[in-house]
């Protein structure tokens, strides 16, 4: 994982908790290899961050202090915005760290609290943010069924039986080497990215109702009755599994809340940019990723 932009693909909830970084205090006459804001990170913190032989890695600790900054960045900018905790968060997070350090007792605790704490608040955040935001479709839902053959000239054998006529589910439960001729070819409602790419690119190219194939894959070849298809909701999906379409629905929210997550660290980004310094040993950063090119 590149660490530099790893706060770009983990999940929200984990990012937000990410976002804690203890304040480090006066360097101490100890080495700094970067700042921002009244923060600065000395040699021997990063080496302590470090795992041990990767300190003297340059694109190691070049990833570690782009990470480093980011975190810091996006604390300061929490700040600027006056989220803040409740009693209640600050009851939750000592509940929830008394389960973590059972399992990890080497932590600390106050740290521990303290990244807690901020995981809730920035998450509640985000969430009221979502709320005001145009919604954005749910992800495509394809409801089909299939008939798979070993052979394009035994396909379009059985495709021309069904347009004259015959049934499609028994036709693959007669007919299909796949295993779910024995259901009749359901294959369910799945979202997209479920099925091969040949597959699906036939699949959106038809309409409920539709029939399509046959089309090669690395499997075989396929016809393709399409039940239903679109974005998953109850309307163009009729027949699925509401529970699909709640699903479906709640994804929606999670990327909507992590566009907010996402918007807010590209500003704390820029709002603290001006105030970033890496030492040469380092790299040089990018200031609008704080992606560091590691010296050699």
């Amino acid at each position: 994982m590149n660490l530099g932009r790893r706060f770009l693909t983990i999940p929200a909830a984990v990012l937000i908790a990410s976002l804690f970084a203890t304040a480090c205090g006066d360097s101490g006459g100890d080495d700094v290899v970067a700042s921002i804001g009244d923060q600065v990170l000395t040699q021997s913190e990063l080496d302590t961050i470090l795992p041990f032989g990767d300190a003297t890695v340059p694109a190691v600790r070049a990833e570690e202090v782009g990470t480093w900054l980011q975190r810091q960045a996006m604390t300061l900018h929490a700040a600027t915005l006056g989220i803040e905790a409740t009693e209640a968060d600050r009851e939750e997070a000592d509940l929830t760290a008394d389960i973590i350090l059972a399992r990890q007792p080497n932590l600390d605790r106050d740290n521990l609290i303290e990244e807690i704490i901020i995981s809730l608040i920035l998450g509640r955040w985000a969430e009221e943010q979502a709320r005001t935001r145009e919604p954005v479709d749910p992800p495509d839902l394809l409801c089909s069924s299939h008939i798979l053959f070993e052979a394009e000239a035994d396909a379009l054998v059985g495709l021309n039986r069904y347009e004259t006529g015959e049934d499609f589910a028994e036709l693959a439960i007669e007919l299909s080497t796949g295993p779910s001729g024995p259901d009749g070819g359901d294959l369910g409602c799945q979202f997209e990215g479920t099925f091969v790419p040949e597959f699906e690119a036939a699949a959106y190219e038809g309409d409920p109702g539709d029939v399509v194939g046959p089309v090669q894959t690395q499997f075989g070849w396929h016809l393709i009755s399409i039940a239903s298809i679109g974005p998953a909701t109850a309307e163009n999906h009729p027949d699925a599994d509401p529970a699909i379409i709640e699903q479906a629905s709640a994804l929606t929210e999670s990327a909507l809340v992590e566009s907010v997550i996402l918007d807010f660290q590209e500003d704390a980004r820029a709002d603290f940019a001006d105030s970033v310094t890496v030492a040469e040993s380092i790299g040089v950063i990018d200031l609008g990723t704080y992606e560091i090119t590691p010296s050699e």
